[in-house]
Order: C-alpha cells, then structure tokens, then sequence
C-alpha cells in the first residue's frame, strides 16, 4: 500500500478545510479519490472529487468515453458518476443506506487525458433521524482498487447539536468509521446556560477585586 507522501499530506490539508483537490498534488500513476462526507440528524452529504494522474487517465477515460470519440456526454459523465456513486457503502448505526446521485462535474476529455481534470460529484442519502445520544457513522471507498489512492474526511455538521466524537481509517484509507454524538435542545440550553453563568461569575470576581478608584 502507498504511504502518504509530502504531496499527500498536502492534499490531506486540503480536504480537511473541505476545499477541492489542487491539481497536480498527486503521483502521474494514481487516481486521487478525496471524499468529504457531513453527518446530518435525518441525512448524510458526500463530497467526492477524482483526479486521474496523467498515466492512469486512458483506464480512468476508457470506463467514461464508452463509444471512444474522445468527447465525454452528459449521458456518458452521468452513468459514471452514478456507477461510482452506487458502488460506495454508508452505514449509519449498522444500517445500510442508499446514496443518490445529486449532481456532477465532468472536466472535458483532454483535460482528463492530460491529467488536468477533476471529476466532481455531490451525492446524499436520507436516514432514520438520530435522536440524541451516540452514533456512527460507516464509509467504504473502493472504487478502482487497482490505481486509487483514497482520502476520507468529516466535514463540520451543519447542525451545532452534532458533535463529531471521532474519525477512524483504515491504512488505505478505503474505509472511515465517524463516531458523533447528538445533543437534545435541553442539553444545550443548559450547557449554554452554565457558559453563561461561568462567565459571569469570572467577571463579577474579576470586578471585585479591582482596587478602589481604579
């Protein structure tokens, strides 16, 4: 298995800002597949960006570019991103749910020849709304094993009573497991609260024992 290089801790810095793949980061040789995935209480969002190495790109274009006219279609960009997307696996608390397409980006054909495109993909899934308490999250990722290089991140919940616990990856990082934690409306009121009150008791103190006159 190939170990993160300098280039690929770059890279990693990219993702976890939840930014697109900079071009280029990555070896000729391999298909950089960097995934962001944000945990919601009733769905789960995916960010997908592939960047084919300019030596991979004839595989990578072979399984797009199906009549080999050297012009990727809307049609032809979308049955792949669809047969990328339905090969991926998510799991929230040991349930399996089901991706959905929401939308692509496809570089034009010579871009991906050259090794200068990056096909980008949004894809959802609804689930059963977590209450609150503890859960997890489960991602695998083996999309062209043979060539993939892969990145996993979490992304920050949309919703502030979301609390990302965790994240854990496999070497290869093929798969990520996110432990995250829901906290109700009353759990929140009176965690704001004690905030509050703590930072108003520090304040009183501090005022108290100014000098006099000062």
């Amino acid at each position: 298995m190939r170990r993160l290089t300098r280039v690929g801790a770059l890279v990693l810095a990219w993702v976890c800002l939840g930014r697109p793949v900079p071009i280029g980061a990555h070896n000729l040789d391999e298909y950089l597949q960097a995934a962001r995935i944000a945990v919601d209480r009733d769905h789960v969002s995916l960010e997908l960006d592939l960047t084919p190495g300019v030596a991979v790109a004839p595989s990578v274009l072979a399984m797009i570019d199906r009549d080999r006219n050297g012009e990727i279609t809307d049609a032809e960009g979308a049955d792949y991103a669809r047969q990328v997307v339905d090969g991926l696996v998510v799991e929230v608390d040991g349930r399996a749910v089901r991706l959905r397409l929401e939308g692509q980006t496809m570089p034009a054909w010579r871009d991906v020849a050259e090794g200068t495109g990056a096909i980008r993909l949004r894809a959802s899934a609804n689930v059963t709304r977590v209450g609150a308490g503890r859960h997890q999250l489960y991602f695998r990722n083996i999309h062209r094993v043979d060539i993939g290089v892969y990145l996993l991140n979490a992304l920050v919940p949309p919703d502030d009573r979301i609390e990302i616990t965790g994240q854990t990856r496999d070497h290869a990082q093929h798969e990520l497991t996110i432990d995250f934690r829901v906290h109700d409306s009353a759990q929140r009121l009176w965690a704001a609260l004690a905030g509050f009150l703590a930072a108003a008791t520090v304040g009183l103190v501090a005022v108290r024992r100014q000098p006099a006159g000062s």
